[in-house]
Order: C-alpha cells, then sequence, then structure tokens
C-alpha cells in the first residue's frame, strides 16, 4: 500500500510538468498596443506626459537599464497628455489593473505595475525585471548534469509520452486477453512458433495502435474550430470522471475489463484457440494479425482519453512531421512494455504472470485524476502544456 501511496505521489507531482509554477510572466499591455511578445525579451511600457520632470527622469534611467539588459528588455513609450489614443490605452490598462491613481508616470512589466518614480520604485522596477528573466529563462532551459542546458519542451514531451504510455498500458481489456494466448502458447510443441505467434501478436497490437493514434493526430491537425477543441477537452474530462467512478466502484472488487462482456470475451477465447490449434503455419499467423487488430480496436475503445489527451498535447504543441512520428512510437514503446514483460517473463518461466489486480486499481486511480487535470487545462489554460508560458 505504501508503494502504491508512493508511485501515485510521484507521478501526480511530474505528469502536469510546469502547470504549477510559481510565477509566469504575462504582457498585459500588447494586446492594446500591438506590441510583440518576443520569447527571451521581456517588455516594459513608460506612460509619460511631455513635460513631466519625473518621466523625464525615469526615461534617462531607462536608458541605462536598456543598455544594461541589452536584448533581454525592450522599452515602449507612450505619451498620454497630448495623445488622446494613448491616455485611452492607459485609461483602459489601468481599469484592468484596478489602478485608482490617473497620475504618470504609470511603468508597467508584465502584470505589474508602477505609479510615480523614486528610488524605491526604480529599485522595485529592476527587481520585477530581474524576477522576470529568471522565470522567462527557468521555463526556456533546464540544467541537467549530462545533457547541460536542454529546452522544457525538449525535455517535456518525451517525459509526457513516457509516462501516459506507461500507464495507458496497464490496461485489463489486453491484458486478459495476452494472459490467455500465453495460457495456449503453453500447450504448444512447437515452441518456435509459439514465440512467433506470441511476437507477432505483441507487434500487430502496437502497430495498430500507433496507426489508431496517428489517425487521432491528423484529425485533432485539422480540426482547428475552437468549440471542437473545447468538446475534446469534455470528451477526456468525462472519461476522468468515469474513470474515477469506476475506481470507487472496483476498489473493493476484481478489476477487469467493462467493454467487453462475458459473450464476447467467450467468442475471443474461442477464436483463440481455433487460431492456436490451426495446423497452417500461415493461417495461424493471418489469425493472430485479425485477433491482435480486433483486441486493440477494443482497448481503444477502453482508453480513448489517454490517446486524446497525447494527441492533443502535440497538436497545441505544433509538433509535426518526423518528431510527431518518433513521439507517438515513443508512447507506443511504453505503452507496450508491460505486455512485453508478462510475455517475455511468461514464456521463459512457463508460468503466466500477470498484472495484479492492486495495481490495476492503481492505474485507474491515476488515469482518472491525470485525465481530468489534463480535461480543465485543455478548456482553461491550454497554453499550460505548451510548456512554453
Amino acid at each position: 500500500m505504501k508503494k502504491g501511496l508512493l508511485i501515485t505521489i510521484f507521478l501526480l507531482l511530474i505528469i502536469p510538468i510546469k502547470c504549477f509554477a510559481l510565477g509566469s510572466y504575462e504582457d498585459k499591455v500588447s494586446k492594446y498596443t500591438n506590441t510583440p511578445v518576443e520569447k527571451n525579451k521581456i517588455n516594459l511600457y513608460l506612460f509619460h506626459g511631455e513635460g513631466c520632470p519625473h518621466c523625464k527622469d525615469e526615461k534617462a534611467w531607462l536608458k541605462e537599464i536598456k543598455e544594461k539588459y541589452k536584448d533581454k528588455l525592450s522599452i515602449y513609450y507612450f505619451e498620454v497628455w497630448y495623445d488622446k489614443n494613448n491616455a485611452d490605452i492607459m485609461s483602459k490598462l489601468k481599469s484592468d489593473l484596478n489602478v485608482e491613481s490617473e497620475g504618470v508616470p504609470f511603468t508597467i512589466i508584465g502584470d505589474k505595475y508602477f505609479v510615480g518614480y523614486s528610488s524605491i520604485i526604480k529599485s522595485n522596477i529592476e527587481k520585477t525585471i530581474n524576477e522576470y528573466l529568471e522565470v522567462k529563462e527557468s521555463k526556456d532551459e533546464v540544467d541537467l548534469p549530462i545533457l547541460g542546458k536542454t529546452g522544457i519542451k525538449n525535455l517535456s514531451i518525451p517525459l509526457v509520452a513516457v509516462i501516459l504510455g506507461f500507464i495507458d498500458g496497464f490496461n485489463p481489456c489486453a491484458m486478459w486477453i495476452l494472459l490467455f494466448l500465453i495460457n495456449l502458447l503453453y500447450g504448444m510443441k512447437n515452441k518456435k512458433k509459439a514465440w512467433i505467434l506470441g511476437l507477432t501478436f505483441l507487434f500487430i497490437s502496437g502497430l495498430v495502435y500507433f496507426l489508431s493514434m496517428l489517425g487521432i493526430n491528423i484529425i485533432l491537425g485539422i480540426t482547428t474550430i475552437s468549440w471542437m477543441k473545447i468538446i475534446i477537452a469534455i470528451f477526456i474530462l468525462i472519461a476522468g470522471i468515469l474513470n474515477l467512478k469506476k475506481y470507487i466502484t472496483i476498489r473493493n472488487e476484481e478489476a477487469g475489463c467493462t467493454v467487453v462482456d462475458s459473450n464476447k470475451k467467450k467468442k475471443l477465447i474461442t477464436r483463440m484457440k481455433e487460431v492456436i490449434n490451426t495446423k497452417s503455419f500461415l493461417l495461424s499467423i493471418i489469425g493472430i494479425i485479425i485477433l491482435a487488430t480486433s483486441v486493440n480496436l477494443i482497448e481503444m475503445a477502453c482508453s480513448l482519453g489517454f490517446p486524446l489527451v497525447f494527441n492533443e498535447i502535440l497538436t497545441v504543441n505544433n509538433i509535426t512531421g518526423i518528431m510527431k512520428i518518433l513521439y507517438l512510437l515513443l508512447y507506443i514503446l511504453f505503452y507496450m512494455i508491460d505486455d512485453m514483460a508478462v510475455f517475455g517473463i511468461s514464456m521463459i518461466t512457463l508460468q503466466a504472470t500477470g498484472i495484479t489486480n492492486k495495481y490495476n486499481k492503481l492505474c485507474t486511480l491515476i488515469s482518472a485524476i491525470i485525465m481530468i487535470i489534463m480535461g480543465l487545462l485543455l478548456m482553461f489554460k491550454p497554453e499550460w502544456l505548451m510548456f512554453n508560458f
């Protein structure tokens, strides 16, 4: 129980990567002024009045600051006493930020503002610049012992692929079929044929799941309508809630597949026996391919939430081409790793080794929590899944 609790806590800490960051840089002014928000730069906005002595002093000091921070800082000036448009912008900003004072100079960096100019304000402005630069740098790169400085996005997406794929693999809809297949393979005199049939089942299972995920990714890639993305997010959220309900239902019972009923299970078992007992090696291979394809389409229906979550992450991060293929293959590798381990150990030791009921339940709970978190993020904070706040 303690081990399971530790696994749960660990996964909850690392899955929503960067989702619970302590701070972020949000430019409050750019939407009014159409100024660019560059990835590695901080924007400072000064609203000033022509002839204002404090404004003049701050402008002189900002020239020094610009020289100090060079290409890390962009400074924009807006005169408001003689320019009505600039005055209107400042008025809207003060309303948004709940600023009561009408005075200048009025300085904004991110979502922080300063009214007036003094040695204390000057110190606070520079402190704010440094804090935001640290936030940007910490979110753009991480310093690893061997790899050195590595982009967060380059590190985060593979990590998400590994974790989501691994948890998705603990699926009772496919595990019971694999275990039954292994038991049938034990009875075969031709061990070479048994290994080939088993490995073919695993390979086709991974291939079908990969192609299904690729199809989902293509659909999500061409679905640019905002309400469609909301529907996807709602679906993931509902899937998470249903998984949570499932965990509450089965926590004191035997975990199993809820998609395939007893009649369908009997038909699959009969089909497996026919495939294994077929004397023709070619027909056995064809039968295994058909069986693996149908089983994984069923499994996709059983755990559609995770493939949708990961593909939506690839979509919002604009991952295309060969990188998309590599990320999907990494997901599939860890999705299949538990099946490969069970098959290999079972065939070598001649003893069926499955994932215990306790860990099936644990993975159901973890998957529910992850899907609920991801569904909410896709609806309200999709930029947090872009690993580029």
